[in-house]
């Protein structure tokens, strides 16, 4: 009956958006080769840059979380730390790509947002929901998420600023450069804020260069990499009986690619990304702990004994990759082969260093270590037929923790005039990060008997194109076996990793998009974007107590309005609300069970904009409204900032 509903739903939804142009955009998160995202048999969310420009948010993370399918579950303002889930999955079952090169950390998912790119510099971001493993291997067990950067066009330099509640300021600026046979864009970006209460305030710096050079030959060779470093009060951030943490990260990557061919396309390219981790389980500063005599130490209390320092953690990826793309009379064939390695130093993760490895700036050592090694071949094949379109794919893994995997996907698709149904089949794998298998501290102890965990995805659906809008419903199943949890199986025992046994994640997804028409434009409405998504999950009355995975959002509503105003030209508003109820209780900070409560969130932004210059007022949280997205980390009430964003 539900079900039956929500198509219904769908079908009243198909009055209005995605233009053309959104239509021919090449999709690349869907499937080895570039489609349009007409021809996907995949349930795709693309994030466009208009969208990305007038939505009323601060943060990329925000922008995610007004999108079908997922939950950015924020611990921090402007994406100081922000967890991401798709379909109910754990932020450990999520890939992030910035262009298409993966930027996973063998650590934590914690840091997958650790992003050398801000909301500015950004062109389009392009949402896989459902397992992806047979694309981009491990990690994409419950989706992916690819950010596309901005491009450089023309000769131009682009400036904002702004500043508002809490002391929080922001400030970015890029320079793009157009040559004979290469484009080039630079930006920086900086935010900070006194934050909304103690121990929530915070510091973030970007750097991130992009370059596209033509060759003599034909080919093109892409250069990329970026740079950030953040600081920031963790507040309750991962446990209430310690709750002035503190935090600093700092990550830095670089890719380089080389495009060539025409009948035979083929791509070469090496990429590398290491991550710096320091957390304090007890914040030292001043106006915190200070050390003295061996101790952590401050005016109102004393450092548990135990804690003998702060935690250093250092991870690396790198890995190259080999992909080749061609058409013929089977139809479109697709094939990668990619090495891996990924390996962390620490002082808590990993197996004992011969020799300890001195931190610069700090009194801590490496003293720790482990490190892996992933090989994997992919083959993808597509065939047309009239209405009828076939896709096969089949990734080969093998991983020196643990030995060989083979990762099947089927996806069929039927045309008829503006509609498209489809139906997909995946398998997706995870390997356990180094903190499930090695953290043993504060009540937490990781398993080093941990083995990877598998989903197989199963997923029908409908989409409808018009010429200036696009609807589409999906209703899918993921069978999760050997899923990795945080659990507790008595009140007095510690938090333990473990493999539990399955558990199967359940969904529909419904959205619409209508975009610039007569039909809006009467009411000087340019977009109107709706969302909704429901989940629920089998079995669900485990004889432990999950940290994870029973702690997703039952149902999400979402909705983005944008208008402009013909009797005040250059004048434009825009507002977007969500409507969310998490699943799961948690235990707050007087010792009892709670369950998170249903929140309304509304967001708004009025900007005025004359030639290149924008000015622009914005809200977050307009209710006031106190929530958790994470259990006990309280996020602030009414955000306001003013900025002006110049081009030259």
């Amino acid at each position: 009956m539900k079900y039956t509903l929500l198509f219904n739903l769908s079908l009243i939804f198909s009055f209005g958006l995605l233009g053309q142009t959104v239509l021919d955009t090449a999709v690349v998160s869907a499937s080895l080769s570039p489609q349009s995202l007409e021809s996907t048999n995949r349930s795709v969310i693309i994030i466009e840059e208009q969208e990305i420009k007038d939505a009323a948010v601060q943060s990329i993370s925000e922008l995610l979380d007004f999108a079908v399918g997922m939950d950015s579950r924020q611990r921090g303002t402007y994406g100081t730390q922000t967890d991401l889930s798709i379909r109910g999955g754990s932020f450990e079952q999520v890939l992030v790509l910035v262009n298409g090169v993966r930027l996973s950390d063998a650590q934590t998912g914690h840091h997958l947002m650790n992003l050398p790119v801000v909301k500015e510099d950004i062109e389009r971001i392009e949402i896989l929901l459902g397992g992806g493993s047979y694309i981009f291997g491990g990690s994409a067990f419950s989706g992916a998420i690819n950010i596309i950067t901005k491009k450089a066009d023309k000769d131009q330099f682009k400036a904002q600023i702004e500043g508002g509640s809490y002391g929080s300021f922001k400030a970015t600026a890029s320079q793009s450069f157009i040559g004979e046979s290469h484009t080039t864009r630079v930006s920086a970006s900086t935010a900070s804020s006194d934050g909304f209460k103690r121990n929530t305030d915070f510091t973030t710096n970007n750097l991130n260069l992009s370059s596209a050079i033509k060759t003599s030959s034909d080919g093109l060779l892409n250069i990329q990499g970026g740079y950030t470093d953040q600081a920031f009060g963790a507040q309750d951030f991962y446990s209430t009986n310690f709750p002035e943490q503190f935090e600093k990260t700092q990550t830095l990557f670089a890719n380089i690619s080389y495009e060539s061919g025409d009948r035979l396309k083929i791509k070469r390219e090496l990429y590398w990304r290491r991550n710096w981790d320091e957390f304090q389980l007890y914040r030292e500063s001043d106006d915190f702990y200070t050390f003295q005599n061996g101790l952590f130490i401050s005016s109102y209390d004393t450092a548990a004994a135990w804690y003998g320092g702060h935690n250093y953690h250092r991870s690396d990826m790198a890995g190259g990759k080999l992909s080749m793309f061609f058409k013929s009379a089977l139809g479109s064939t697709a094939m990668n082969a990619e090495y891996r390695y990924e390996g962390v130093v620490s002082n808590v993760l990993g197996q004992d260093l011969e020799a300890p490895i001195e931190i610069a700036g700090s009194r801590g050592q490496y003293t720790n270590g482990a490190n892996r090694r992933n090989l994997s071949f992919a083959l993808e094949q597509s065939k047309r037929l009239k209405s009828f379109d076939i896709q096969a794919a089949l990734l080969i893994n093998h991983n020196t923790d643990y030995s060989w995997d083979a990762l099947p996907s089927i996806n069929l698709g039927y045309k008829w005039n503006k509609f498209k149904i489809y139906s997909s089949f995946n398998k997706s794998f995870r390997m356990p990060s180094y903190t499930d298998l090695y953290y043993n501290l504060g009540g937490a102890v990781g398993s080093q008997d941990l083995n990877p965990e598998y989903s197989y995805n199963y997923e029908i659906g409908t989409k409808y194109f018009g010429a200036n809008y696009t609807a589409g419903l999906s209703i899918f199943r993921r069978n999760g076996q050997d899923i990795i949890d945080w659990i507790r199986v008595c009140d007095t025992c510690d938090l333990e990793a473990s493999n539990t046994t399955e558990v199967n994640m359940n969904g529909v997804e419904a959205f619409a998009r209508f975009g610039m028409s007569e039909r809006l434009q009467k009411y000087s409405l340019n977009s109107i974007q709706i969302g909704f998504s429901y989940l629920f999950s089998d079995g669900e009355d485990p004889d432990y107590a999950s940290l994870y995975v029973y702690d997703y959002l039952k149902y999400k509503v979402t909705a983005q309005l944008s208008h402009s105003f013909k009797t005040l030209k250059g004048l434009g508003f825009s507002y977007g609300l969500s409507l969310q109820e998490r699943n799961g209780t948690y235990t707050d900070v007087n010792g009892l069970e709670a369950a998170y409560e249903t929140v309304l969130l509304i967001n708004a932004k009025l900007a005025y904009q004359y030639e290149d210059a924008q000015l622009f007022i914005q809200a977050q949280n307009l209710l006031d409204k106190s929530y958790f997205d994470r259990a006990n980390v309280e996020l602030p009430g009414l955000w306001i900032t003013i900025g002006l964003a110049v081009g030259f």
